[in-house]
């Protein structure tokens, strides 16, 4: 269980808020030590780094001593949680690995992940990493560069170590996060080349490069854009690599929801092309047994009938019996007999037609 700190004054307290997780963090600050051994080439890596991420890092010029990051990440830790620094960059010499630069991402005042970088030298090329004093960028304080990861190793998932080493460069290089960008501003991009892999095994080597660059005409409206090197040249090879752990990882990747964040799209409502919002609804069966409509007498059920099936039979049934109005009056046949006297005979034997009066006629047959 983490000791929780009470703050005995207000400063005390205005120093531990600041010191909590914050919803939009700000540039991750770079520690950079020296170690007991530091050669003028791998000086002249820190030295660059620092003028890079100034006025983000600070530079310690004290060599320390007994300081083994893979054996001991005590005194590290302290440093940078003393320095307010997320990040670690040591740079050590030996034997065993000559001009090895060590970065270490801390999360939590602890060291999250780690890797080292060992420095090749040119050889024959001895102008490849000048003198500190040498080194003159001309780059403003604070200007963002364009970061360049060239290679197919940064676009492979299923390498963790790359994923890392990018990672970790552009939270070194990155700077201040801002969603507006002055295109003057952009005055030189930086380079990380990495060789493709050759043998299973085999970490390829990086290249880090840094580029001025020049806007000239170009007879259209948008200008010829060229690239002119500055600064020293670094290769780098892969030596040992601490991944973090997947739990801490995870706790560390959780971001809150910004102010100016959208909200997230809802299922079933949309905007149409008045923008209207439109949403719909997905509902069950519906029971129209028992709904309520208007009262007409022609919708009204029969006496016992309790479903539209029995009172559908009713009619069916209805429909079988003769109409006394229908089709059987049109189709009605009269049959004459021609053997019965007809109306004058019957007047001349009565004499007359007074003399029938009183007396019934012989009906017809139909």
């Amino acid at each position: 269980m983490l000791r929780e700190v009470k703050p005995k004054n207000p400063r005390t307290a205005r120093i531990l808020k600041k010191k909590e997780p914050q919803l939009i963090e700000p540039p991750k600050r770079t520690l950079l030590l020296h170690g007991t051994k530091c050669p003028q080439p791998l000086s002249t890596v820190l030295k660059t780094i620092h003028g890079l991420t100034n006025p983000n890092s600070v530079l310690f010029h004290k060599k320390n001593d007994n300081i083994h990051p893979f054996e001991s990440v005590e005194s590290i830790e302290f440093l940078a949680d003393k320095n307010e620094c997320g990040i670690v960059a040591y740079g050590s010499n030996n034997k065993k690995r000559p001009n090895c630069v060590t970065l270490a991402r801390i999360y939590n005042k602890k060291v999250l992940e780690m890797f080292e970088l060992l420095l090749l030298l040119p050889g024959a090329d001895e102008e490849a990493i000048p003198a500190p004093n040498a080194l003159k960028f001309e780059i403003g304080i604070g200007m963002k560069p364009m970061i360049l990861f060239a290679g197919s190793i940064w676009e492979d998932n299923t390498s963790g170590t790359y994923a890392m080493i990018k990672s970790v460069l552009l939270d070194m290089f990155k700077g201040e996060e801002t969603d507006k960008i002055d295109v003057e501003g952009l005055q030189f991009l930086m380079m990380v080349a990495a060789e493709e892999p050759a043998e299973a095994g085999l970490l390829p080597t990086i290249h880090l490069r840094w580029y001025k660059i020049h806007t000239k005409r170009s007879g259209h409206k948008l200008p010829r854009v060229e690239l002119k090197q500055i600064g020293p040249k670094f290769d780098f090879r892969i030596g040992r690599v601490r991944e973090a752990d997947p739990d801490v990882m995870k706790e560390a990747m959780k971001q809150g929801k910004r102010p100016n964040e959208e909200a997230k799209t809802k299922k079933n409502i949309s905007m149409d092309s008045m923008g209207d919002k439109i949403g719909r609804i997905h509902l069950g069966k519906q029971d129209l047994s028992n709904l309520q409509t208007r009262k007409m007498k022609g919708l009204k059920r029969r006496a016992g009938v309790d479903s539209d099936d029995e009172l559908e039979d009713d009619d069916d049934d209805e429909d079988d019996e003769p109409s006394q109005y229908g089709s059987d009056v049109s189709e009605e046949i009269t049959f004459i007999d021609e053997d019965a006297p007809s109306d004058e005979d019957m007047m001349d034997v009565d004499g007359g037609e007074g003399a029938d009066q009183g007396r019934s006629k012989k009906p017809r047959l139909a």
